[in-house]
């Protein structure tokens, strides 16, 4: 939202798919699961597939369903090929404008508006409202922030909350609670945990890419707002409530409470920093509980729900990792939503979704004792939580990837590094958002 990667312990997972993939029915019922009857014969055809959160490990899970698909649609194989998360949002818009998209992309929720209004992206409406699945779908996937113009785009693969990862072993020696009740609990917490001597410190701070979401997000709760813009259609940073907590969300950083390199942490850096002892807590999404697994020893560490505001609710932004799209330069779409359905089908979903430690689309998944035990029970039960607020960025607004990749990262890296002042900081990312809003509202009234 926010939105990632594989860095770990996919070894038992690439064997569980592999006998999801196996098991169970006849012939006729797996094709249908994994995106149709078995393509034999016809014309060779060859599909190319972005993946935007590559590493070791997730590579070789997508590459052993491919191998799967390849095997079970014997007349097409797929061209695997990947770029890191921080750097995919230009990545799509360079390749969208050079006509070169590959045919078949994962995209996140703070892109695919822009995409698919630049016209790179395909709706998948025709081939959505023939799929044998939508029924199956959790009540998540049906209102996922997956449409443009009221049509889907794109298929979620699996969806993700916030948490907060936590030392318990530091807050333990520290005498502090297991959790992290709310906000107040955890600017007090990242101080007490802070001791620079040791080279420890509080958070583990995201001063690149996307980071601003996780400043919004305090400025939500903050506000109570479930959105970045009042009913007037101006950016909540302009308020003095806004403004405050932006400052004091940032204050982390410039206070000494995240190392002076998290102001260009990007998701890899900040899991890195907490799993290497150097921070106490990191605001991460499940995806990350594998990763602390493998490189972490089980009695260190913990997951607790993100804090509450000071009404009692949890302002959380949550969704999908990476939903599956279709370039509208393909000339193999039937081909190509094939793969896409495969890639979704409820086998593979679970099997993904264990991997990634994330939430499935498919509400029978869901009934796997895998989301009902350890740190995942916790984002699984979320979801009904009567007090969490789902409260995320404007997805709908087409540049949005730019400002959350680009734009707003230069703005906070001067406030971080002293070159810019708070007023001015807050005033051009309040009017940078504020214009995209107004633009948009003019376009789309409100009823």
């Amino acid at each position: 939202m926010g939105k990632k990667g594989w860095l770990g312990g996919m070894a038992a997972v690439l064997m569980l798919s592999g006998a999801l993939t196996a098991c169970g029915g006849n012939k006729a019922d797996d094709s249908a699961a994994n995106g149709g009857s078995n393509a034999g014969g016809g014309e060779k055809v060859e599909l190319s597939y972005l993946d935007p959160l590559p590493s070791p490990e997730r590579t070789a899970f997508l590459q052993d369903l491919l191998k799967k698909f390849e095997a079970q649609n014997p007349n097409i194989t797929v061209d695997y090929t990947s770029v890191p998360w921080d750097q995919a949002n230009n990545k799509w818009m360079t390749m969208g404008v050079a006509g070169i998209l590959p045919d078949v992309i994962s995209i996140d929720d703070t892109s695919l508006a822009g995409m698919a209004s630049a016209g790179y992206i395909q709706s998948l409406q025709p081939f959505y409202d023939k799929w044998d699945q939508t029924a199956n779908l959790t009540e998540a996937a049906k209102q996922a922030r997956n449409k443009f113009n009221n049509e889907v785009y794109a298929i979620p693969d699996a969806f993700l909350l916030q948490g907060l990862f936590i030392r318990s072993d530091w807050f333990k020696d520290n005498g502090l609670p297991s959790t992290i009740d709310t906000w107040d609990d955890y600017f007090n917490y990242a101080k007490k945990l802070t001791d620079e001597s040791k080279g420890r410190y509080g958070i583990s701070f995201r001063g690149g890419a996307n980071g601003i979401i996780r400043a919004m997000e305090y400025v939500m709760a903050a506000t109570h707002s479930d959105g970045w813009f009042g009913k007037d259609g101006k950016s909540i940073l302009y308020s003095a409530e806004g403004k405050a907590a932006f400052k004091k969300f940032y204050d982390l950083y410039l206070d000494g409470e995240s190392p002076k390199e998290s102001v260009n942490w990007g998701f890899n850096e900040m899991v890195q920093g907490f799993t290497t002892g150097q921070t106490a807590i990191l605001n991460q999404t499940p995806e990350v509980i594998a990763v602390a697994q493998k490189n972490m020893q089980p009695d260190t560490w913990n997951v607790v729900p993100m804090p509450k505001s000071d009404d009692g609710k949890r302002y959380i932004f949550w969704g999908f990792t990476a939903a599956y799209a279709m370039s509208t330069n393909t000339k193999h779409k039937d081909e190509a939503w094939k793969l896409i359905e495969f890639l979704s089908s409820p086998e593979n979903n679970l099997a993904y979704s264990k991997a990634n430690s994330s939430i499935p689309i498919y509400a029978e998944n869901l009934k796997d004792p895998f989301f009902s035990t350890g740190p995942i029970a916790g984002y699984a039960g979320a979801m009904a939580d009567a007090n969490i607020v789902f409260a995320g960025p404007p997805s709908y607004l087409t540049r949005l990837g730019e400002f959350t990749g680009t734009y707003s990262v230069q703005e906070t890296q001067k406030y971080m590094t002293g070159a810019q002042d708070l007023d001015t900081t807050v005033k051009h990312l309040a009017d940078w958002l504020t214009t995209e809003q107004t633009a948009y509202l003019k376009d789309h009234p409100q009823s």
